[in-house]
């Protein structure tokens, strides 16, 4: 079985209403990693989706660096999930996000624009959210954004944050650290003592100020 870490850019449009379905982003980029039953490396992928409504948000453009000219000559949603699809292959495979935001992105845009590729619902029946898994490791319920897991474990952030394929890569770094039981409690041990029962006193938050700071202003996705 396969493992599949998916990252996903998307454009903020003003919203779009077809039927019953509405559609407030739109898909501009796929970012993938293909892990073996061990977690190792298989492959990468990544693709730019060419968006049907409207040009690339400003503030779009300034977080991901997606201009409207990197997009000229993508393809368009169904076309970029069928390749997506067939790179992704028939074997059995789990998929692993950031989130759930994602899968949704996935589900809404192929509700929307009609599109009827068995690999969403492949998608659906095989999901993972790595997010949630990752605080559920660490013993919190609040959730962490990538980059401070990468931080949390030590390791440099591979590439620009906020491109797909970048996303994709290191988070598929921190799946495959948190399938090594032993390597995972030897990296992580600072971190995991503080979240330990025992070590939950009432000055934890005097020890880490920042660190919980952080917490307190994340998203709930």
């Amino acid at each position: 079985m396969n493992h599949i870490v998916v990252d996903l850019e998307m454009n903020m449009i003003e919203k779009q209403r077809h039927d019953t379905y509405n559609l407030s982003s739109e898909l501009i980029e796929i970012g993938a990693v293909k892990m073996d039953n061990k977690f190792e490396v298989l492959d990468t992928y990544q693709s730019y989706v060419s968006p049907v409504f409207g040009k690339m948000d400003a503030k779009i453009i300034e977080l991901t660096g997606i201009t409207d000219a990197k997009l000229k000559d993508a393809p368009h949603f169904a076309e970029a999930m069928d390749d997506f699809a067939e790179w992704i292959g028939f074997e059995r495979a789990q998929f692993y996000s950031w989130s759930m935001s994602d899968l949704r992105q996935f589900q809404n845009e192929s509700k929307f624009k009609g599109y009827q590729g068995k690999i969403v619902q492949k998608m659906e029946n095989n999901w993972n959210d790595f997010q949630e898994e990752y605080s559920r490791l660490l013993g919190i319920e609040k959730k962490i954004r990538l980059n401070q897991a990468v931080s949390a474990a030590d390791y440099e952030f591979t590439g620009a944050q906020h491109t797909a394929l970048a996303d994709a890569v290191n988070t598929a770094e921190i799946l495959r650290l948190s399938k090594n039981k032993a390597e995972f409690e030897r990296v992580m041990k600072p971190l995991l003592d503080l979240f330990r029962p025992e070590k939950r006193q009432s000055t934890l938050l005097d020890m880490c100020p920042d660190f919980f700071a952080s917490l307190s202003n994340l998203p709930k996705e």
